[in-house]
């Protein structure tokens, strides 16, 4: 037997079904690169604390200024404060990915 869910929509009068069985899908390290990309808000190739956590935010984190201070932890090889989307960017991925954040 499959539950349904029945919740109001955005956009129409009538509800909408939500299957209970979703399944949730882990990022890919394609999508997170991209996503991490979309964050460089200045566009100087490089990723701030700030936009990290904004980065994270997006991910889900409920402790996005951590989760930003641990990235650059790993990450920052040359500890200059930024992570280098042209150098750094795989190694920040690879700790995102281990946090196991869903779509």
């Amino acid at each position: 037997m499959v539950r349904e869910i029945r919740v109001p929509c955005w956009n129409t009068k009538e509800p909408t079904v939500v299957d209970k069985k979703v399944q949730i899908i882990p990022w890919t390290k394609e999508q997170m690169m991209e996503v991490f990309k979309s964050f460089d808000k200045d566009g100087d190739s490089r990723l701030s604390k700030e936009e990290l956590k904004a980065a994270f935010k997006k991910f889900g984190s409920r402790w996005s200024s951590f989760r930003a201070w641990r990235a650059l932890w790993h990450a920052d090889a040359n500890k200059d404060g930024f992570i280098s989307i042209d150098d750094e960017i795989g190694e920040l991925t690879s700790y995102a990915l281990k946090c196991g954040y869903k779509l």
